[in-house]
């Protein structure tokens, strides 16, 4: 979600397609199948997402990123949101 007035972003990230990298996200693996493919695939995947970051940030845009794992903690992610987005 892009909130251009405010010069906020927020990236909502799926575990596995962002390669959530917290060793208690239960919904984050490293594929056990076609190893060749997926690895490099997700390694592109997160490198871009560091490098977009980076971009917008040195924009002067302000970035949250929210994985899916803490969509479960819906109290938790409304007071990170509304911190980040009056902050």
């Amino acid at each position: 979600m892009v909130f251009g007035p405010r010069r906020k972003v927020i990236f909502v990230h799926g575990c596995f397609w962002h390669s959530h990298d917290d060793p208690a996200c239960p919904v984050a693996h490293k594929p056990r199948s076609n190893v060749d493919y997926w690895l490099p695939k997700l390694e592109r995947t997160k490198k871009r997402d560091q490098e977009n970051i980076k971009a917008l940030e040195s924009e002067g845009w302000s970035v949250m990123e929210i994985w899916e794992c803490e969509l479960k903690e819906l109290d938790s992610i409304e007071e990170r949101l509304c911190s980040f987005l009056d902050g």
